[in-house]
């Protein structure tokens, strides 16, 4: 009698936690008189422009079948290349490798098997089960490159190219090319190599935007790719605005973003203070479900969110190219409580306002 009495109140809790807030606190408060969190980006009362924009998702991954992602995902590409793809070869077919998959000795991760599918639901979630997407009205490209076994950087170099629309050799011809291209991975060179480099060049001439995790390096300066130039680096905060003792650190990051971490010691509702994702888990058998979860922690997450914010801006001004950036973007920048540990570091984060739907 009691368990059950202790487990009615706890689900009435969190049936008012839900009812007070029906929106993720990254993206701001539901209603305009509510506090938000400090590192909230406050475009929960913004909505999508007239103009599509694809955002391409370079990552393990997605999981099709996901109902927060549903009528969000276009054709994408299976970019791994032999021998490191377990199907064989690259194909039309851009799912994860099962859960079980082992390439060798080594054994799939449950996190890298839902990697892409939370990345992707942060960009662009149609708010099912209460993930929301930055811009539900961005349609996003599903790119795999990573799975049980590593990936070569040729399959990384040719997943960029494939994203904007270039050709390669041996893959069909992307008709969607992005306008955006989002990388949740890290650990490259420590200093952009000269064919990558190059690539990105191509790429933001094309005046497509590229935006990269800063890496959970604690406290390191940026690799790959998110140190090379041109490259929009993500590093994550904290909800109440402080960089998070996982992130890259340099002087170079362009933006910091919502990424989460510990829980918080604060009664706001934020205090969780990790992102909620459409994701999978694993039910009392074993069986693995469709879930939405407060578990988004790292520069992986807080690259999508600007990602995400970057195409709710295009989608009210779709000419807008990458050099406008440092232009355009002042209005939307924020600062971000700094730290000893770099004196040098000036860290901006974002937050919307009217500008960004204003011509």
């Amino acid at each position: 009698m009691l368990l059950r009495r202790v487990l009615t109140v706890s689900l009435l809790s969190i049936l008012s936690v839900a009812k007070a807030q029906n929106l993720p606190w990254h993206l701001g408060a539901s209603q305009k008189n509510e506090a938000y969190a400090p590192s909230a980006i406050n475009t929960s009362h913004i909505k999508p422009g007239p103009h599509q924009i694809v955002v391409a998702v370079i990552d393990s991954g997605v999981i099709a079948s996901h109902p927060s992602l549903n009528g969000q995902l276009l054709p994408g590409y299976d970019m791994l290349s032999a021998p490191n793809n377990l199907r064989g070869g690259r194909s039309t077919n851009f799912a994860p490798d099962e859960r079980d998959a082992r390439c060798g000795q080594r054994l799939i991760s449950g996190a890298f098997r839902t990697h892409g599918t939370e990345v992707a639901s942060l960009i662009a979630a149609n708010g099912e089960n209460g993930v929301h997407g930055v811009n539900p009205n961005a349609k996003v490209l599903p790119i795999r490159l990573f799975g049980a076994c590593n990936m070569s950087r040729t399959d990384l170099l040719d997943a960029i190219a494939w994203a904007a629309g270039l050709p390669v050799a041996g893959a069909q011809d992307n008709p969607y090319p992005a306008n955006i291209i989002n990388m949740s991975i890290a650990g490259g060179l420590p200093v952009c190599g000269a064919d990558l480099q190059r690539l990105i060049n191509r790429v933001v001439e094309k005046n497509i935007f590229v935006i990269a995790a800063a890496g959970n390096n604690f406290h390191k300066p940026l690799p790959e790719p998110a140190n090379c130039q041109g490259v929009i680096s993500v590093g994550a905060l904290d909800a109440e605005n402080r960089i998070e003792v996982y992130s890259a650190l340099d002087v170079r990051t362009t933006l910091y973003a919502p990424g989460g971490g510990k829980r918080l010691e604060s009664d706001a509702y934020w205090s969780v203070n990790k992102l909620m994702v459409a994701t999978y888990d694993l039910d009392f058998l074993g069986n693995e479900r469709a879930a939405a979860l407060q578990r988004g922690v790292g520069t992986s997450f807080a690259a999508p969110v600007v990602a995400g914010f970057i195409s709710l801006w295009l989608s009210h001004h779709p000419n807008k190219h990458p050099a406008d950036l440092s232009r355009e973007f002042s209005n939307f920048l924020r600062q971000v409580e700094q730290t000893p540990k770099c004196p040098d570091c000036i860290p901006k984060g974002l937050a919307a306002n009217s500008r960004l739907v204003q011509p």
